[in-house]
């Protein structure tokens, strides 16, 4: 997988913008969706289901530890009535928090445990959905 890691508040991530050719391109394809399941299992299927790894349970904990503190955060919108709350969540480079052990997990963790011919197959884009996140459309309410 690409050392490459994204910068917060960096507009789309390398490999999504890198599918145009330029920027008019991409304003006028774009098409946006909520259905942030359409999106983390689009091409899946190119995966053979009986395809399995071995893997650092260490880090398979850390992630699964990782996944739940968001599930224990966001589950409960009482935890974040306000913007600052779901900001005090993901930290910041001064205190680390949510988006450090995020970055953690899917970075050196999580990329560790793909086989490489997934990991390239990430790279060249087969999982890319063509449809991006409704939080990238800049005309959303």
């Amino acid at each position: 997988m690409s050392e490459q890691q994204p910068l917060i508040g960096q507009d789309l991530p390398h490999h999504v913008s890198a599918i145009f050719h330029n920027e008019s391109e991409f304003k006028m394809d774009r098409v946006f969706t909520d259905n942030q399941e359409e999106i983390v299992s689009y091409d899946l299927e190119k995966i053979d289901e009986n395809e399995t790894v071995e893997v650092n349970l260490k880090d398979l904990m850390y992630v699964y530890r990782t996944l739940q503190e968001y599930m224990r955060f966001f589950h409960q919108p009482a935890h974040y009535p306000n913007l600052s709350d779901v900001q005090n969540f993901l930290g910041t480079a001064d205190k680390p928090a949510g988006f450090h052990i995020l970055n953690e997990s899917v970075y050196n963790k999580m990329s560790e445990m793909l086989p490489e011919h997934i990991s390239d197959m990430f790279n060249e884009g087969d999982f890319d959905c063509p449809k991006l996140p409704s939080y990238y459309d800049e005309k959303r309410n």
